[in-house]
C-alpha cells in the first residue's frame, strides 16, 4: 500500500511565518477595529486562520465573528501580503530545497498533499511566491475547517477519494509543536522542518531537519519517521 505525506506549509515549504503573522495581526486590527499592540494569540488553542479569527473575536471584542467580517479580513489579510510581497519579496522566500521537493517525493514513491492553517487565498498566494508550484496537489487548509487535525483528515480523505484506496503510512511534516501534537492525535508520524527544533523535540518529535535541501535525507525521514511521544503542551 502507499504511503502518503502532508506537508505544512509557513515554515515549512516556505519562509513566511514572520510576514504571515505580521499581515494577520494588522488585518485583524483593521478589520476587528482593535489596537495592534493589543492582539495576542498565545493562548488561543487552535492555531490556525480560522479558529484565531473566531477566538480573537471574543477576547477582543467579546462577540462571535460575522461571516461578513470574516469574509473581510481574509481579503484583507491576502491584500496585505500582496503589498508586503511588492515591497520585500524576500519576506517570501521558500524554505532551503522546498523549491522542487515535492516532486521528488512524488518520484520515490509517496503521495503528496498540502495540509495548512492557513486560509486557502493566502496560502495559494504564498506558495506562489516563494516559487514553490503545486498546482496539481490536494490542498486542505483553514478554509475547511477550523483545527489542524480536522485539516490534516481532510486532506487525506480527499487523496484517499482521488486514489481510491488507504494509505498504510502517513507523515505529518511541519514547523511547530502543535504540528506535532496534531500528528499525536491522529497517530500519524512526523518529520519536523525549521528553526523551531527544539520546541518540536520537546513536545516529542523523534525526526527534525534545519530544511528540505538534502532530499535524500528528506525521504529518509518520512520513511522512518515515528509516530511522536505525547507529551504535555508547554
Amino acid at each position: 500500500m502507499p504511503s502518503l505525506a502532508l506537508f505544512d506549509i509557513d515554515g515549512t515549504l516556505t519562509d513566511t511565518n514572520d510576514v504571515d503573522d505580521e499581515c494577520f495581526r494588522c488585518a485583524v486590527a483593521d478589520i476587528f477595529a482593535v489596537p495592534a499592540a493589543s492582539i495576542d494569540w498565545s493562548d488561543a488553542p487552535h492555531i490556525t486562520d480560522s479558529a484565531l479569527a473566531r477566538w480573537l473575536c471574543q477576547t477582543c471584542c467579546g462577540r462571535e465573528v460575522t461571516p461578513s467580517e470574516l469574509d473581510r479580513l481574509i481579503n484583507r489579510f491576502v491584500h496585505l501580503l500582496r503589498q508586503r510581497f511588492a515591497i520585500a519579496p524576500r519576506r517570501f522566500l521558500p524554505i532551503r530545497g522546498a523549491p522542487g521537493v515535492l516532486a521528488y517525493v512524488r518520484a520515490a514513491g509517496w503521495r503528496v498533499a498540502l495540509a495548512t492553517g492557513g486560509w486557502l487565498p493566502s496560502a495559494l498566494f504564498k506558495l506562489q511566491a516563494a516559487g514553490v508550484h503545486a498546482p496539481d496537489l490536494v490542498v486542505a487548509s483553514a478554509s475547511d475547517a477550523l483545527t489542524r487535525v480536522e485539516i490534516a483528515q481532510i486532506a487525506c480523505q480527499r487523496v484517499v477519494e482521488q486514489e481510491q484506496r488507504a494509505f498504510e503510512r502517513i507523515v505529518l511534516v511541519g514547523d511547530a509543536p502543535w504540528d506535532v501534537r496534531s500528528a499525536v492525535e491522529l497517530g500519524y508520524g512526523f518529520v519536523g522542518v525549521g528553526r523551531r527544533a527544539a520546541a518540536m523535540l520537546a513536545a516529542g518529535a523523534s525526526r527534525v531537519l534545519s530544511d528540505l535541501g538534502d532530499r535524500a535525507a528528506v525521504v529518509n525521514a518520512l520513511e522512518t519517521a515515528t509516530i511522536p511521544a505525547a507529551r504535555p503542551a508547554a
